[in-house]
């Protein structure tokens, strides 16, 4: 694809509010019937302890992968985490777009520094600081939170 034709379509996508790579994943799920969603549900098709463990198994392979060195092996782990990633947010109807830029909103107006973690490179949160809109922008888009019930 030529530059001119990624960048109209990088400016549809935004006009969309979705990106490229969700896109991408939702014809996959639509392709082989994993489901979609229009609408920010925790019922989505596949049940989400399911998508956490293939989550997981991925993060794993990615910890194996940097330990044994293996570059292309840890450039298929994140590709695989994302995919798994933005599948499970198509599976229970997030809007992704929306809140991706929330989040990052919010994580752009952190400060560089040591935080909980004890990292020496981190992102921490300064006095003020004003996390996502996460609740707020899945109501938007037609989210009723249920009453909390605790997975068994």
């Amino acid at each position: 694809m030529c530059d001119k034709c990624r960048q109209d379509k990088a400016a549809l996508v935004r006009l969309l509010g979705e990106d490229a790579e969700l896109l991408q994943v939702r014809e996959m799920h639509e392709h082989f019937d994993l489901g979609v969603e229009r609408v920010p549900t925790l019922e989505g098709r596949q049940p989400l302890l399911e998508r956490i463990h293939c989550l997981q198994e991925e993060l794993n392979e990615l910890t194996t992968d940097y330990l044994d060195r293996d570059l292309p092996g840890i450039a298929d782990a994140l590709i695989d985490l994302v995919v798994f990633a933005k599948g499970t947010a198509v599976q229970l109807g997030l809007p992704w777009a929306a809140l991706f830029d929330d989040v990052m909103r919010a994580n752009m107006a952190k400060e560089r520094g040591v935080g909980k973690r004890g990292h020496a490179v981190d992102l921490v949160k300064p006095l003020g600081w004003q996390g996502p809109k996460t609740a707020e922008i899945l109501a938007k888009y037609g989210w009723v939170q249920p009453p909390v019930e605790r997975v068994k």
